[in-house]
């Protein structure tokens, strides 16, 4: 791939975009990293040089260089062939010989395969034009999770020898054609698919080299030709695994979790990245979320809880005591906490209101916000599995985000937190009324 670098002196003018960064020091690479924003992201190591030695050292560099990447699949694969190479002396991945991984493709075999190896095998090993190398990846989890996405697109065999059975991912399309199968066909057939399969294996390599485009671009030719044929079933399945591919790439997340002490940046990054088609630009710098609480239809309360910059702010959280004696549900106190909460200027505006619960609370107070002058965004989050309801002009979406993705888990702490202040404070008030 041909990278195009910019520098930049002061972390203000980094993208909040996609893309990998360098720092460097008297012209020389320290430090290589990804970041799905890139300025949230150095401005995560800028907090955490506070904390630790190592991002310190990191952050006194000179010089910052990044380039842009359309997805954090590309970003990642980028960084690690980058890390490779030029080794810097603070990315800790390249020294691990425990932890990371490799993903190694030897052309040289009858059946190349991807095969996995740790930094350790690969010491006297250099990468050649028959031997691909690609890696260090932050952890062995990530590297499955890249090599599974890429089979279920282009199918490649993980045996380390080959039966004289078809394998059973054969069986479900993962391994096709399937070495064992072709080694029990006859001449010619068994040399067209040999070439196949060598053929995908090559497609492979593309994709762990980041070039992605040019494989999918022949897969959509290959979809044509299908269609073509009438072949409207093969059509289907190859626009099928396009389309998951594209999927997985562009919404799922790389992030090692280990490397930094504080990422809400990062997750707050991540969450406006997901909620942006509604947000039209604004940032998420207040977030306030939600909860009812009561015990046996006595004491009950409503949390407010608030994240500022994506960290708890506890000195911004409020309780509130009902008041109105009907108020029998939990529908019915979100609706009074909203009116006090709304009716209060003196606190400042939130840049998005979270309530715990799904459309039918979010539906209840649809009303309220909709009197509102400028209302703050809100939407819902409604629990197994734990997923986003947002209303929209007509009804309301509904986002299903990975249980590890970052801008969830931002939400479902805040949720927590909310839950738990508004039980700690209905304790309060049942201990006072008990104990009279």
């Amino acid at each position: 791939m041909k990278l195009s670098w910019k520098s930049i002196l002061d972390v203000k003018d980094a993208p909040t975009t996609c893309g990998v960064y360098q720092y460097w020091k008297n012209n020389e690479l320290v430090y290589i990293g990804k970041a799905i924003n890139i300025k949230a992201r150095l401005t995560s190591h800028t907090q955490n040089a506070r904390l630790d030695a190592k991002e310190a050292a990191i952050v006194a560099s000179d010089t910052i260089k990044y380039t842009l990447c359309d997805t954090e699949f590309k970003a990642l694969l980028l960084e690690s062939d980058l890390i490779r190479v030029h080794k810097p002396p603070h990315n800790r991945i390249w020294k691990d010989d425990k932890s990371y991984l490799y993903i190694i493709i030897d052309l040289t075999d009858p059946f190349p395969h991807p095969h996995f190896a740790r930094a350790h095998e690969l010491k006297n090993v250099a990468s050649t034009k028959k031997l691909h190398i690609f890696g260090p990846f932050p952890s062995g989890k990530i590297a499955e999770e890249v090599l599974r996405a890429i089979r279920r697109l282009i199918p490649f065999c993980m045996a380390r020898k080959i039966s004289k059975h078809p394998c059973f991912y054969s069986r479900i399309g993962l391994c096709n054609p399937c070495p064992s199968n072709i080694l029990n066909i006859t001449y010619p057939v068994c040399d067209i698919l040999k070439r196949q399969y060598r053929a995908q294996i090559k497609q492979v390599i593309k994709i762990l080299e980041g070039n992605i485009d040019p494989v999918i671009q022949d897969l959509a030719i290959q979809m044509k030709v299908a269609s073509n044929k009438q072949d409207f079933e093969t059509a289907l399945l190859i626009r099928t695994k396009i389309e998951r591919f594209t999927r997985f790439i562009t919404t799922h997340s790389f992030t090692d979790r280990h490397y930094s002490y504080n990422n809400a940046a990062e997750k707050l990054a991540l969450l406006q990245t997901v909620l942006a088609k509604y947000l039209g630009g604004q940032s998420l710098n207040r977030i306030e979320c939600y909860d009812a609480s009561n015990s046996a239809m006595h004491d009950s309360v409503v949390s407010m809880t608030v994240m500022t910059s994506g960290l708890l702010d506890n000195g911004q959280y409020r309780r509130f005591k009902i008041n109105n004696p009907r108020a029998v549900s939990d529908f019915d106190r979100l609706d009074e906490t909203i009116i006090r909460r709304l009716k209060n200027k003196t606190w400042a505006k939130a840049d998005l209101v979270v309530i715990d619960g799904g459309t039918p609370q979010l539906r209840r107070l649809q009303r309220i916000f909709d009197k509102e002058e400028c209302s703050p965004f809100y939407i819902g989050l409604a629990k197994h599995p734990d997923r986003l309801i947002i209303p929209n002009k007509y009804d309301f979406d509904v986002i299903k985000l990975p249980a590890d993705h970052p801008g969830l888990q931002l939400l479902e702490q805040l949720r927590d937190e909310a839950h738990r202040f508004a039980n700690v404070y209905r304790k309060i008030l049942e201990k006072k009324r008990t104990t009279l």
